[in-house]
């Protein structure tokens, strides 16, 4: 019956309610509502978002391969419904699997921004402070000072901040700022602060996602030129991070800051972090995903990102090449997890297109299928039993975890430890 009615009207069913089972009926409607997250990146970032995403193609294709390891039989549902192979059978890069079949994972991706640690973007006291292995090493510092320019469309953000405190002090005098210019043309700036006590308030020797704050990108300003910081989709933001005092900051890494969109967790439940009792960066900086954002600032921001001394690039948005920065790009998951990584990227070009396929499914089974706990902390008791009582006891499941228990966990939410290694994914 459904299938009679006229598209125009099916396509309204799947937008009136996104989160209704519609979606799961078959195959027809599976496909629509993967087709239906195409509009919405053209409509979310505009028309010139399929150049951006033809010159990032090699580097989002690898990221979304890795997702196979959990979403192959979904994913291959729309493959070969729509006959896609690994090169398209039209002008069109774009028709091809790891793209045509994944349009929602793809706009997670665009609308969410992980910001891994780069030397270029961190200013530190050196050499006791140090950026190695894709994390800052803060170790007795004054000067911490961070910059990144992105490029967002309007809308409501979560401003979050993963790292690892070991003896930490002086987080709290951090101060976070997203710069922009406003619809007027004006500039515009809104300022955020952890906790004071946020030293005492985060548990150590544990990775931690933590709120800083929500800040609000409104649409691009009406009065913006033809100029590199005008679009008429996105809006340029800065991202800062900075002291505000002379005050001695040591014992604490960061992993990267985290620009999200709202979330069940973080604003449904008002949640202030969550933790997970491991500090390895392996398993929370996914390198793939590292090496899109790479990609993709380098070829939004064409006048920061991929200008070199030897090699300058025109400026604007989207008219970077992100081949210029082929030497940055992290290979170290192809290789091995011990490898020198000074020599993984003469070593990745020996490799054939098969072993590299292999490479890659190896690092996303290692990545994606590590079982761990998380621990959950709320801003209120309220929220916390809210939390428990839809979803179940998850300090239970904490504190048997590493007893050797083979136990069913008591809480269900994100059962499949998934959600968050991946970039929230949105509805349409």
């Amino acid at each position: 019956m459904l299938l009679k009615l006229p598209l125009e009207i099916q396509v309204q069913l799947l937008k009136i309610d996104p989160t209704s089972s519609l979606k799961y009926v078959n195959s027809h409607f599976y496909v629509l509502y993967n087709d239906l997250f195409y509009d919405k990146i053209v409509s979310t970032f505009g028309d010139d978002i399929i150049n951006v995403l033809i010159k990032v193609l090699p580097w989002m294709k690898a990221y979304i391969r890795t997702l196979d390891v959990f979403r192959f039989d979904s994913r291959n549902l729309i493959a070969s419904r729509l006959s896609l192979t690994e090169e398209p059978h039209d002008s069109n890069p774009l028709h091809c699997v790891y793209v045509k079949d994944s349009w929602k994972y793809i706009y997670s991706i665009l609308k969410n921004n992980r910001l891994f640690a780069e030397y270029t973007d961190y200013k530190i006291d050196e050499p006791t402070n140090y950026i190695y292995n894709h994390f800052v090493e803060i170790n007795r510092t004054y000067l911490l000072s961070y910059s990144k320019n992105l490029w967002l469309s309007p809308g409501m953000y979560n401003l979050n901040i993963g790292l690892v405190l070991k003896h930490g002090s002086g987080l709290g005098t951090t101060k976070f700022e997203i710069r922009y210019k406003d619809e007027e043309g004006m500039q515009s700036a809104q300022t955020f602060y952890p906790p004071t006590n946020i030293n005492d308030i985060l548990p150590q020797q544990q990775f931690c996602l933590l709120k800083v704050g929500e800040f609000y990108i409104p649409r691009p300003s009406r009065k913006a030129g033809n100029d590199s910081d005008s679009h008429k989709s996105l809006v340029k933001v800065e991202v800062v991070m900075e002291e505000i005092g002379l005050y001695l900051k040591s014992g604490f890494r960061i992993f990267f800051i985290d620009i999200a969109q709202p979330s069940l967790l973080f604003n449904d439940y008002d949640l202030l972090y969550y933790s997970i009792k491991e500090t390895d960066y392996k398993y929370f900086i996914n390198l793939p995903l590292k090496n899109f954002y790479k990609a993709l600032h380098c070829i939004q921001n064409a006048d920061l990102s991929c200008e070199t001394s030897e090699n300058k690039t025109e400026s604007g948005y989207g008219k970077g090449d992100p081949y210029q920065i082929s030497d940055t790009y992290e290979t170290e998951f192809l290789i091995g997890s011990n490898s020198d990584v000074s020599q993984d990227n003469h070593q990745a070009q020996n490799y054939t297109k098969e072993e590299l396929e292999s490479q890659l499914t190896r690092y996303a089974n290692f990545f994606f299928h590590n079982e761990m706990k998380r621990f959950f902390k709320f801003n209120t008791i309220y929220q916390q039993r809210q939390f428990i009582n839809r979803f179940g006891d998850f300090q239970v499941d904490w504190d048997e975890q590493g007893k050797g228990k083979n136990t069913e966990k008591n809480c269900n939410y994100d059962r499949l430890g998934l959600k968050w290694r991946i970039p929230i994914l949105g509805e349409l």
